[in-house]
């Protein structure tokens, strides 16, 4: 304890070291979610963009999820706009977009 009263600047020294390490070690240890955005094109919903995005997560989890991840307070999405999808609820389904000739509705 007396070398803390006697040498105040090198316990200072200490604490702004040791405040800083753990920063960093905060900062790379939680490195930024990536994830992917895409563009809401007319007609698109989140339930059916969690059909062609969601794999087989829930609807609603994917849906709220995302929904966290944009700041929505409600459903409704809007043409032109671009929506934040983080990757671990991005599970793309391509056979939702493929039509081959002849296929019928």
């Amino acid at each position: 304890m007396n070398f803390i009263k006697n040498n105040p600047f090198i316990a200072l020294l200490v604490c702004v070291i040791f405040s800083c390490t753990w920063c960093f070690v905060l900062f790379i240890a939680n490195p930024e979610e990536s994830v992917n955005e895409i563009l809401i094109n007319d007609g698109d919903t989140l339930w059916m963009l969690s059909d062609k995005y969601g794999g087989d997560m829930p609807k609603q989890e994917w849906i709220s999820g995302v929904m966290v991840a944009n700041n929505l307070n409600t459903q409704m999405i809007h043409a032109g706009k671009s929506l934040i999808i983080p990757n671990n609820f991005y599970q793309h389904n391509s056979n939702l977009d493929t039509e081959y000739a002849g296929d019928t509705q």
